[in-house]
């Protein structure tokens, strides 16, 4: 029986190694699934009303995940991490490329309204890396993961709120029409500014990335309860969905990553550059996708439930991958 090093300087047995990174895996979905289970019940109890949730959701698009970004950031400037860098955000923009076009071509596969088909394309392009991505990397891949993860969720930040937004906004009670503005939000700021700060080596005073990181640690918890908190509003009926909503979830938790990987391990990737995309495309539908919906009048309560079901399915989902994965 092969060992490993755990990463904290153990040598552990491989299969027993397996199970404590599965485990893990399985605590950290399970703890955002009971957040949402929170934002569920204090709407529920009428302790969170509509006007909470609103800003909830800004403090977490405009506060809370920005900081988490600069702070993972913080590492000191080398040739080679730029260079590792680089080709992790070359891969980025690839997949993405990849979901756009998997994206545009669903509908014709899976009968769609045309209220549901921004929301759908939505789910399928964007994962949830902001909000559960950087807690499940960090489980099964360690913190020194999280720097590559930043750089990998660049197209993301760049995206998510702009085409992205645009997608949805256009099923929506409010369009959204696009300009060079649409692609500059705090999110892209943070990346820049902590980027700028990896190539100088400029290394934050310790009472501000105490304050910073203690402000990011908050995205996962609140992005969870807004979550709930939306789904709260819905009868529980809408919230199991239908059909369709299951078959979004399937590509989006297993099918993507599946193709995903195929054409990494295919083109010669290992490690690092295989392993963090197909765990990333492994994460349940972006938090973004209600958020977006509730903010355009789009069809918030297929997003929700997409959000949802899509959770609950990666408790099992996320580990599976993991094993695939031998991680």
């Amino acid at each position: 029986m092969r060992a490993f090093s755990s990463g904290i300087g153990i040598e552990v047995d491989e299969r027993f190694g397996y199970t404590l990174i599965v485990m893990n895996v399985i605590t950290q979905v399970l703890v955002l699934f009971f957040l949402i289970a929170i934002g569920y019940s204090a709407r529920k109890l009428r302790v969170l009303d509509d006007g909470a949730i609103s800003h909830f959701s800004s403090f977490v698009l405009n506060i809370s995940l920005p900081a988490l970004i600069v702070v993972s950031l913080q590492r000191p400037f080398s040739r080679a991490l730029l260079g590792e860098s680089g080709l992790t955000l070359g891969l980025s923009f690839v997949i993405y490329g990849f979901s756009f076009i998997i994206a545009a071509l669903y509908p014709f596969l899976v009968p769609l309204t045309k209220k549901e088909r921004g929301v759908h394309r939505y789910a399928l392009i964007f994962s949830n890396v902001g909000f559960m991505g950087y807690p499940v990397v960090e489980a099964v891949l360690g913190q020194q993961a999280l720097f590559y993860l930043a750089i990998y969720n660049i197209p993301f930040n760049f995206l998510a709120f702009s085409i992205g937004a645009w997608l949805i906004a256009r099923e929506g009670k409010r369009p959204l029409f696009l300009s060079w503005k649409t692609f500059i939000n705090p999110s892209v700021i943070a990346t820049m500014v902590g980027f700028l700060f990896f190539l100088g080596s400029v290394k934050l005073p310790a009472s501000l990335y105490q304050v910073l990181k203690m402000t990011g640690d908050s995205t996962s918890p609140l992005s969870m309860i807004v979550i709930g908190s939306i789904l709260g509003k819905m009868p529980f009926r809408s919230v199991l969905g239908t059909w369709q909503r299951y078959a979004t979830t399937l590509v989006r938790l297993l099918v993507l990553p599946a193709i995903v990987g195929l054409l990494l391990y295919g083109a010669g990737f290992r490690g690092l550059f295989f392993i963090l995309p197909v765990v990333v495309t492994a994460m349940p539908v972006a938090a973004n996708t209600s958020i977006l919906a509730e903010v355009y009048g789009a069809d918030a309560e297929s997003a929700s439930s997409l959000v949802f079901i899509s959770t609950l399915f990666c408790i099992v989902t996320i580990p599976l991958v993991a094993l695939v994965l031998g991680i």
